[in-house]
């Protein structure tokens, strides 16, 4: 059983978060060609459908500068189509290229364990086995809430 330390300030909660990224990024870039932001941007167009590029943003938690140069990238690339919203035509809609949907279904069901198992090496298995349920168990209990978009997390 993993021992009881001191309870978890916010300056360890932002670093906590800051290694869990770092860690989902690295082993993102082990799997595509394309980087992290434009996995997770692509990610977002498999799941939701078409989106402007502000929802876009929303969802993420990038800053929509950001997610405005992404999607320009993922449309040269052709892996993503660009439209106009038909509610407000001064808005473009992105919408992620059939062909690009194998590649976005892969990097969602990739499976984080063995990523977070690579981060605790010196812990026994079933501490291990203890962190990764209770971060399924955070995880289900944010829900699918868009992030706050009060920070940037540009990667």
């Amino acid at each position: 059983m993993l021992p009881l330390t001191s309870p978890m300030n916010l300056a360890d909660l932002h670093q906590l978060g800051r290694r869990l990224t770092a860690a989902a990024t690295s082993a993102m870039k082990d799997t595509s060609d394309l980087g992290p932001t434009e996995l997770l941007v692509l990610e977002c167009l498999y799941t939701t459908g078409p989106q402007p590029v502000g929802a876009i943003a929303q969802r993420t938690g990038f800053a929509q500068s950001r997610v405005s140069t992404v999607v320009a990238a993922l449309h040269k690339r052709g892996l993503a189509e660009l439209g106009t919203d038909p509610a407000d035509r001064r808005r473009t809609v992105a919408k992620i290229a059939d062909h690009a949907r194998t590649q976005a279904k892969a990097a969602r069901s990739r499976d984080a364990e063995p990523t977070l198992r690579q981060l605790l090496p010196a812990l026994p298995d079933a501490d291990v086995d203890a962190v990764i349920a209770a971060l399924g168990t955070l995880n289900a209990a944010l829900g699918e809430a868009a992030p706050s978009t009060s920070g940037d997390l540009d990667l």
